[in-house]
Parts: C-alpha cells; structure tokens; sequence
C-alpha cells in the first residue's frame, strides 16, 4: 500500500468481505463456467453473477461478464439480477436450480485507486481464509482490476507492480482455489 501511495494512488480503503458461493450438487455451474456469489462487504450485501470469457491463465490475466445487485439473500438477488443487466434466460435458470453453498472467502480488502496515463485501475490486497467442504486455506492475494482508459497503460502498471515486489500472476481465481479445497 505505501508504494501505491507514494505513485500517487488515492488513500487506501478497507473492506471486510464475506463471499459464499452456490452451485448444484453436479456442479452445473462450474461446467458452465458461471460463478454464483451472495457477499457481504461491510455492512451492505451484494449478489453477483459471473460468465468467464477469455482467459489467459499464465499471465493472470481474467475477463468475464459480470452483473451484481443489491440482494440480502440469494433468492433476492436471483429476482433482480436481470434488471442488472445479466441474461434474462440465465436467470430464470438459476432461479429454479437446487443451489447450495459450495465454498466461502472471508477475507479484508485494502484497496487503492491508481491512475496514470488516462487510465485507472484498482489495486486491492485481499487476507484472509478460504473454506470448502471442512477444510479451510489462507488468502494472501494481490489484485489489480481495470476501471476505465487505454488497455495498454493498465498493463504497463501491472507489468510496474509485478517487477517491482517479484510477484508471479495465479492462474487460479479466488472461486477455483477455492473449490480446490
């Protein structure tokens, strides 16, 4: 975080998260490469839907659509993702699945806005505990999402950051190490 600050980024925030995420008992949503999630994040709950696209594994690098609402639970959040933007169809899908929790991240979420070159990005620094099935692993992640501007100055930053503290990119999302466990 000091690094960040000291390039200029914006003063770190700090986000208490709590994520579960469903699927059914066949894991139809994994084959379909569809997360699920219901989060806490503070003292407001979201619930989002994610559909991965393109995928570079070995650079980290992750693209996807993703639709979230304000929902106190999953049911709640099923009814108004359409209205968010999500596929209709999908929706109505979800709605009538059996779905229960498969994994949730409990974690603390430091984040700064950084921006240079007409682009801005957000840096987040996620600790915390992943948990599936009994078991239960560490979350010590570094993260670096696009917001808005030229592609090329967002990956000059992350290729900046990596070099800078010697990080390697995790293929993995926080769900797939997750359900791992």
């Amino acid at each position: 975080l000091l690094w960040a600050l000291d390039q200029g980024a914006d003063s770190a925030k700090i986000t208490e998260m709590d994520a579960q995420y469903f699927d059914t008992d066949q894991n139809e949503l994994a084959e379909e490469k569809t997360a699920l999630r219901l989060r806490r994040e503070n003292e407001t709950s979201v619930c989002c839907l994610k559909l991965r696209g393109t995928e570079a594994a070995e650079s980290g690098l992750h693209a996807h659509e993703e639709y979230e609402c304000p929902a106190s639970c999953l049911t709640e959040g099923l009814a108004a993702l359409a209205d968010a933007g999500a596929p209709i169809a999908l929706c109505s899908r979800l709605r009538a699945l059996p779905l229960a929790e498969t994994c949730r991240i409990t974690f603390s979420r430091y984040t700064v806005m950084m921006r240079q070159d007409g682009m801005s990005a957000e840096l987040a620094f996620d600790y915390g505990k992943m948990s599936a099935n009994g078991r239960t692993a560490p979350l010590c992640e570094i993260e670096l999402e696009h917001k808005s501007g030229p592609e090329e100055a967002f990956r000059a930053l992350g290729q900046e950051i990596a070099q800078e503290f010697a990080l390697r990119p995790q293929p993995l999302s926080k769900l797939a190490r997750a359900r791992m466990l």
